[in-house]
């Protein structure tokens, strides 16, 4: 990105200059296309006491604006303070519309009223995007990477999507990996995971969270929910996701910040698996050969991967390289498992022979006693080295 070029704007994918994005109202880039606005004249009050004329302005927009002044710029868009007292998020890109729908959908609403959320209290969404979302003020609090606040976090997130629980939706395996085979196949990333979810891991409305946008309010700090990225808005369909999935894009984040050891990936599963209905921390929903968290750790990078394409960060491309490189190794024992997995049906299929052995007299009952003994033992064996060497969920 050059000096010249605003923080969201995504110089390493871009496929035309900011003044055509702005007079054609189209960003074309070579992950696809969305909408773009020019957003110029939000940044001086009277527009802002102008109702537009496209789209829905929704929530409690009915104070007049006299002071507008940049607060600061990000890859998501600008934050301005408005009279001093609000807080603006102005998104330039159509990326959908996860933040506002928490707090206009009045069944999602009610039940992160009394969760460690700041929601917007008004905005401005046109064909289904968010273009300005409007917070009482706040301040971020920098994140200090301390295990003791990640937990406390981590709780947090917990008590969120455990208060959506009524709203998830069956396990949707073949969209999630839809999805990772999208990001792959556009990032050549030369990795492949598909994943046979288990049937208590569920999609949940997406709550887009980071350890870069907390604020303490009375002491207790709270998720400020944020847009969809533009890399996964391009790539990837409007999916729900399990919680899990968050939680690993979180440990992800902290894991780039401080580097992670197998003790503190297991305290942060322990944590959230206590904050959670049990069956989405169990044994078989945690398998790393149905993907467990570990399939979610390749997805959290494979989003960063592509964010930072976007946004030609070469230092965040790199260190996504590398940790992908460990993948074929995982995969590779990943396979052995499930030739050992195969052993288990040779067993059953003795099991079969040997009974109806017996039925029809092909064997001597001597013969088909020690064939389903031998079945039976492959079966067992089969299945004890296929758990005892399922890598760890940490």
């Amino acid at each position: 990105m050059s000096m010249d070029e605003p923080a969201w704007w995504p110089s390493g994918i871009a496929l035309s200059s900011i003044d055509e994005v702005r007079s054609e109202g189209i960003l074309r880039t070579s992950f696809g296309k969305t909408t773009a606005w020019d957003f110029e004249s939000y940044l001086q009050p009277n527009q802002w006491n102008t109702s537009p004329e496209l789209g829905v302005q929704w929530g409690d927009w009915d104070f007049e604006v006299q002071t507008v002044e940049i607060h600061s710029v990000t890859q998501h868009g600008l934050v301005v303070t408005l009279n001093d007292a609000y807080h603006a998020s102005i998104l330039p890109f159509g990326v959908g519309d996860d933040v506002s729908r928490l707090s206009r959908y009045e069944p999602w609403n009610s039940a992160l009223l009394e969760q460690s959320v700041l929601l917007p209290i008004a905005g401005w969404t046109v064909d289904g995007s968010d273009r300005i979302l409007i917070y009482p003020h706040y301040e971020l609090k920098p994140f200090d990477g301390q295990t003791s606040t990640v937990m406390d976090v981590t709780r947090q997130l917990g008590a969120m999507h455990t208060a959506l629980v009524k709203f998830s939706t069956p396990n949707t395996e073949r969209r999630w990996n839809d999805r990772l085979k999208a990001i792959e196949d556009e990032l050549k990333s030369n990795t492949m995971w598909r994943a046979p979810h288990a049937n208590a891991t569920v999609g949940l409305p997406r709550l887009h969270l980071s350890f870069n946008s907390l604020t303490d309010m009375d002491g207790v700090l709270n998720f400020v929910p944020m847009p969809r990225s533009l890399a996964e808005h391009l790539l990837c369909e409007n999916d729900r996701l399990p919680s899990l999935a968050t939680l690993m894009i979180l440990e992800h984040q902290w894991a780039r910040r401080d580097g992670l050891n197998e003790q503190q990936r297991q305290e942060l599963l322990e944590v959230w698996g206590k904050s959670v209905p049990a069956e989405w921390s169990s044994r078989t929903a945690l398998s790393t050969v149905r993907g467990g968290a570990w399939v979610w750790r390749y997805h959290a990078t494979l989003l960063e991967f592509a964010q930072a394409t976007a946004f030609a960060d070469d230092s965040v491309k790199n260190d996504c390289r590398n940790w992908l490189r460990d993948v074929s190794r995982l995969q590779a024992h990943l396979g052995t498992l499930r030739m050992w997995k195969s052993g288990q049906w040779v067993g059953i299929t003795g099991l079969a022979v040997a009974f109806f052995s017996y039925r029809m007299d092909t064997f001597a009952p001597e013969q088909s006693l020690v064939l389903a003994l031998l079945s039976l033992g492959a079966v067992v064996a089969s299945n004890a080295v296929y758990r005892f060497k399922d890598p760890k969920a940490y």
